[in-house]
């Protein structure tokens, strides 16, 4: 998507189709990406084991325990692009992304550790040039930019080779901790068979953010006790033809950020749920008219040559990522103690983050910034 869409979005409206079961307004800040085609194969575990969840038999198509030291690129693709999702690079380099004691780590670095703070005034940053490739998936990604225009945080997306249609997703991971810190495990469409992004549709098993004292107007915390969950589809990517379906789930005491938890999805051609440990967080059913006809979506059913629950009855593959800043944090949530250091919407908002630093950077400690995962199976029904 073009800067412009990705980055000056307005904050979506909501739409209460008849099939929910509850949502939470406030959080409902829509994440536009559009991921290009990309054909995943499914990567053959040691042992194919079947199991049952919810009276679903299913099969393991891919499993890592990152026992083997390493990111196994032939389960894993680095997204490579100089603008993530929100003030971020995504890159390969193992500062970003690495295995420690069988744990992936998706950590978060300043940009001008790496090129030096001249970057953001008279560099340049080529991604082919420096890590030869670049993927710009969400129309307004950038293989190249200049001064103001690099971002001030380096970060990794990465993706499963392994893909499902129908199954369950289950990630154990321990989120980051840290200021505007925005981790996110997702699934995105193999093939974009209804059109771009959000018409192919989208799962969000959990997104949350890293700071300590976030809170929405009401006092609601917002911060890293919390997480949400959420399924997009529709014609547009703002407004009432983007359905958004978030659902949210809080800690007591703790954070997401202290210990591990384990992030999941169960998908059927009927319903869908996700959830945290033994928590279900969102529950979606099929609607008998189709998602079409339950949104009350305008023009013609792009979904009308797709199975009951379309578009949500195609493939999808799985991305982990650390994200930072961006329109994801609603202007109106509360910092404590102090405001959030950028305007959003603002066509230089990552170089205000940048020049507030002095803010954000000392709650960032070490790899507390990383989001770690110890496994991900994806069982296909």
């Amino acid at each position: 998507m073009s800067r412009t869409a990705m980055e000056h979005m307005e904050r979506g409206t909501v739409v209460a189709a008849i099939f929910f079961v509850a949502f939470i307004s406030d959080l409902t800040l829509g994440k536009e990406k559009e991921v290009d085609d990309r054909l995943h194969v499914n990567v053959p575990v040691n042992e194919k084991s079947s199991e049952t969840y919810s009276g679903q038999r299913g099969t393991t198509v891919f499993y890592d325990d990152f026992s083997s030291g390493v990111i196994d690129p032939k389960k894993w693709t680095h997204d490579i692009t100089n603008i993530g999702l929100g003030f971020d690079i995504w890159s390969p380099e193992s500062r970003n992304s690495y295995v420690k004691n069988n744990t992936l780590y998706i950590k978060p670095t300043l940009t001008a550790d790496r090129f030096g703070e001249d970057i953001f005034y008279n560099g340049t940053i080529d991604a082919r040039q420096v890590w030869g490739g670049c993927h710009v998936c969400y129309g307004g990604g950038s293989c190249l930019t200049q001064g103001r225009q690099n971002r001030p945080v380096m970060s990794a997306s990465l993706w499963t080779s392994g893909h499902i249609k129908y199954g369950r997703v289950e990630v154990v991971a321990q989120l980051p901790k840290g200021d505007w810190l925005w981790p996110a495990i997702w699934l995105m469409p193999v093939e974009s068979l209804y059109g771009g992004w959000p018409k192919s549709g989208e799962f969000d098993i959990m997104e949350a953010a890293g700071n300590l004292n976030l809170t929405m107007a009401n006092g609601t915390s917002v911060g890293a006790d919390h997480m949400g969950s959420n399924v997009h589809f529709g014609t547009a990517r703002n407004g009432s033809q983007h359905i958004r379906n978030p659902f949210n789930y809080r800690l007591e005491g703790t954070t997401f950020g202290d210990e591990f938890h384990t992030y999941w999805l169960d998908w059927t051609e009927d319903y869908i749920r996700t959830g945290v440990d033994d928590h279900r967080v969102l529950t979606l059913d099929t609607p008998p008219q189709g998602f079409w006809n339950a949104s009350h979506l305008n023009g013609t059913n792009i979904w009308a040559r797709g199975g009951k629950n379309a578009p949500f009855d195609r493939p999808f593959y799985l991305i982990l990522n650390v994200a930072i800043g961006g329109n994801w944090f609603a202007p109106s949530y509360i910092n404590y103690p102090y405001k959030q250091p950028w305007t959003t919407g603002a066509s230089d908002d990552y170089f205000q983050f940048w020049e507030g630093r002095d803010h954000w950077l000392p709650t960032w400690h070490g790899e507390d910034i990383a989001m770690k995962v110890k496994s991900v199976k994806m069982v296909q029904y």
